[in-house]
């Protein structure tokens, strides 16, 4: 059986899975292209966490990801688990049963309650060591070898075998330049603005949720790197910036797009797209043209710059 965990691009709170309440998981067996749809409603509801059973015999573990190879093609069936606080576990359930119904082939929902101590170390310990260049690699304490970039994951980061936030990492690696700026939409545990950080630039992290901001901000603290982190909506921020960075679902990133044109003189850098789903993020970055397109499986990276006419 093989895993695939991912949390919500805006839900990294570590504190609040890692403290010992109790938790529920909500599973069902739906149609690998209802996932997406399922999902989303459940993260909508609540949800914290999210992981795919695909039935080939290998474990795999995703949370805010990124790729350490080309994931294999998705079977038509899949077993989804959704975690749920206890408080919002019987709404959850409703949602996944209601979004799950529409699903042609969807077996029917069910809920199971486990300790939120055991499944946040069930996290940990897919949290490998990631070797991005010859100048970049990102590693948790328990791996870390001599100049990485030193991530504690707890619930809030996790591990990476999906594509977006390597492909992210590469990014940054690719056009970090010293004293640039650089700002991180949807930042987590700031791995790709203290990426940028290493690399001397001036760098900003946003994320809605204070547990992601700490997180950050712990992570700066622990590899000795100066970034400004904060929960300050995107159309507060001030300024514009070389490099913007954001590694979030096509859906929200359309509406963020007024946001990111108004932010970016330089290179857009889009993660967190199902490839059916990038044209919708292309047609609302009016005035930017993009520049470079990877796929890998079924997300897509984009990287973008403002056009000559805009």
């Amino acid at each position: 059986m093989r895993t695939r965990l991912r949390a919500h691009p805006f839900q990294w709170g570590a504190e609040s899975i890692v403290s010992g309440e109790r938790w529920a998981q909500v599973w069902v067996d739906v149609p690998r292209a209802s996932v997406h749809a399922v999902s989303s409603a459940a993260f909508a509801a609540g949800c914290v966490g999210a992981q795919e059973d695909l039935p080939d015999g290998v474990s795999r573990v995703v949370q805010q990801p990124w790729d350490t190879g080309p994931p294999p093609p998705p079977p038509p069936q899949v077993r989804l688990r959704l975690w749920f606080a206890e408080g919002d576990a019987m709404r959850g359930l409703t949602v996944v049963r209601s979004h799950a119904a529409a699903a042609p082939g969807a077996g029917e929902a069910r809920i199971e309650w486990e300790d939120g101590h055991d499944w946040a170390e069930a996290w940990r310990a897919g949290f490998e060591r990631l070797v991005v260049s010859d100048r970049l690699a990102v590693a948790p304490p328990w791996s870390a070898e001599p100049g990485d970039l030193v991530i504690e994951p707890g619930m809030a980061f996790g591990t990476g075998e999906h594509p977006t936030t390597r492909a992210c990492l590469g990014g940054v690696d690719r056009h970090a330049v010293v004293g640039k700026t650089l700002l991180d939409v949807g930042c987590g545990t700031g791995v790709l603005a203290l990426a940028a950080a290493r690399r001397s630039m001036v760098v900003q992290g946003v994320d809605i949720d204070p547990d992601a901001i700490r997180a950050a901000d712990e992570n700066a603290a622990r590899n000795a790197l100066t970034a400004r982190f904060s929960t300050r909506p995107l159309q507060a921020v001030d300024g514009v910036f070389d490099l913007v960075v954001a590694n979030i679902f096509a859906e929200v990133l359309v509406t963020m797009a007024a946001d990111l044109r108004r932010l970016c003189r330089g290179r857009l850098m889009l993660a967190g797209i199902l490839a059916d789903r990038a044209h919708l993020v292309v047609e609302s970055l009016r005035g930017f043209t993009v520049v470079r397109e990877d796929r890998s499986g079924d997300w897509v990276y984009l990287e973008l710059l403002p056009s000559t006419d805009r």
